[in-house]
């Protein structure tokens, strides 16, 4: 039987809920009121902690590692014939492969729109190999940079077969609608907005900024790419046209590495019928264009600003900090081993300064990273990495005291002996890959060293001491540092300016 509640006590029942009900909500209402007036607490700084490099004495001392003095690869010079390239060789480490490389290089001026030419080559290997039945064309790479680019091959087949594939990506008809396999200029112009797009999404867009600020708008390399009015309206002779002008601007270099001596199964007078005629002799070339003037000096203006891009919305905040090194401060023999030693005893990954303390210490962000850009028109270093909106402004405060305890006091004994260990460590691993030590090489070349300079840098660097690295981290790091960082502007300013009181925060768009 169901007991019934009489209407009396049913109502009182009821009005106790409803003021319970009403209680409630005024309770969370009190909490979120309370919530909002709440000052949020961000992350303390606090000062820079160093690891330890001291060694237990019963471990055996070794000595420090030494680079070999000989070449990576070895220059061949044909009695009674010109080549239009300086063909260089080397043993393989491949097994059965033979690699064939065919390098464009440009050392005095940057080329042309080379992140346009690097999607059109892309899309040129793709119809290749869809039109011609040759599984060579499988492994086809490029390797772009504003001084060079490189097209490579490794299969195990003739030198000159590969070379020939090769070829074919610089013959005038390459992007021609009537050539063979021509490309598809609509998926090319499609590759180009949407990497555009991802560029935007992942926060690459921070390192335009970065270039801009770093060089000025008007420096040749902020000058040879992006050009967003050419990615949408390209087409095959406009493509054509940048590609037959790359050509004549470049000074060719052609690398062969052969499981036996490469150069002597090469067939030189059938590469040189195969080389590509000067069809448009009207196009510039890297003799007629004018050479610019260094123009590695810093743009930044002694102000003390950080630069913000805002990311509604993001969880974190991307950061850049970093120099410009020029020829004011450092000698140019200095510049490259400051840039190298600097990047390496700060943001070396596990055993750098940043990453120890910035994260294994104080959990400020997943890591940090320290880059070196040498390049002929300028050199630059760069810390960069990602933390949480609530650790922004402890982040970018412990970055900018490890520069400044670098330039104030020396490095111990040890972290000098680790430092090279990693830096010379890394070279002899370089030369045991392929394509990271002809890349090397490469990079030599774009900056003008010769075998002779590179040994003398490298025994710099293995005679580099403590006050000698305090020296050149005191020129480096002379002026003020570029700060740019990229997250949700609303959600950092307090922390920032609480934090770094010293210093203006300046919005800027990516595009301006």
């Amino acid at each position: 039987m169901i007991k019934t509640i009489p209407f009396t006590r049913l109502a009182i029942v009821q009005n106790l809920l409803k003021g319970l009900k009403a209680m409630s909500l005024g309770l969370i209402g009190i909490s979120l009121m309370a919530c909002q007036q709440t000052q949020l607490n961000f992350t303390a700084i606090q000062a820079p902690s160093l690891a330890s490099f001291d060694t237990p004495t019963q471990l055996p001392e070794v000595g420090l590692i030494r680079l070999p003095t000989e070449s990576a690869f070895i220059d061949v010079v044909p009695n009674g014939l010109t080549l239009p390239y300086q063909l260089h060789t080397a043993r393989s480490s491949q097994g059965l492969s033979n690699r064939v490389s065919l390098v464009a290089i440009s050392p005095s001026m940057p080329f042309e729109n080379p992140d346009i030419l690097q999607f059109a080559l892309q899309e040129k290997a793709r119809s290749l190999a869809l039109n011609q039945p040759d599984a060579c064309l499988e492994t086809f790479e490029t390797r772009v940079t504003l001084h060079s680019i490189n097209l490579s091959l490794a299969c195990p087949m003739p030198v000159n077969h590969l070379y020939r594939l090769l070829i074919q990506f610089w013959q005038a008809d390459a992007f021609s609608e009537h050539g063979v396999a021509a490309v598809d200029i609509d998926n090319i112009r499609r590759q180009l907005k949407l990497n555009k797009h991802l560029n935007a999404f992942s926060g690459v867009e921070i390192d335009k900024v970065w270039r801009d600020k770093l060089l000025g708008a008007a420096h040749p390399y902020n000058q040879s790419i992006n050009n967003q009015a050419l990615y949408d309206s390209l087409t095959l002779s406009e493509l054509s046209q940048l590609q037959q002008r790359t050509f004549a601007q470049a000074k060719w270099h052609l690398f062969l590495e052969g499981k036996e001596a490469a150069e002597a199964e090469f067939d030189l007078k059938q590469s040189l019928a195969q080389w590509p005629s000067d069809t448009n002799s009207s196009l510039p070339t890297a003799s007629t264009k004018p050479k610019p003037v260094n123009q590695a000096t810093s743009s930044i203006k002694q102000s003390h600003t950080i630069y913000l891009i805002d990311a509604p919305g993001s969880v974190q905040t991307q950061v850049r900090i970093g120099y410009a090194l020029d020829d004011k401060h450092l000698s140019a023999q200095d510049i490259p081993l400051a840039c190298r030693s600097l990047a390496a005893i700060l943001g070396r990954s596990f055993s750098g300064r940043l990453y120890y303390d910035l994260r294994e210490q104080r959990g400020l962000t997943y890591g940090i990273y320290g880059q070196c850009a040498n390049a002929p028109l300028a050199t630059s270093i760069k810390f960069y990495g990602s933390t949480a909106i609530e650790h922004t402004g402890a982040f970018v405060v412990g970055i900018l005291d490890h520069l400044n305890l670098l330039a104030s006091a020396p490095a111990s004994e040890g972290e000098i002996v680790a430092l090279k260990t990693y830096l010379i460590g890394e070279a002899l691993l370089t030369q045991d890959n392929p394509s990271q030590r002809e890349t090397q090489f490469i990079h030599q070349l774009v900056l003008g060293l010769d075998p002779q300079s590179s040994q003398a840098m490298n025994v710099k660097l293995q005679d580099l001491t403590p006050a000698q690295l305090q020296q050149l981290t005191q020129q480096a790091f002379s002026g003020e540092p570029l700060v740019i960082l990229r997250g949700d502007v609303d959600r950092i300013t307090t922390d920032l300016t609480d934090k770094l009181p010293g210093w203006q925060l300046e919005v800027v768009k990516v595009n301006d």
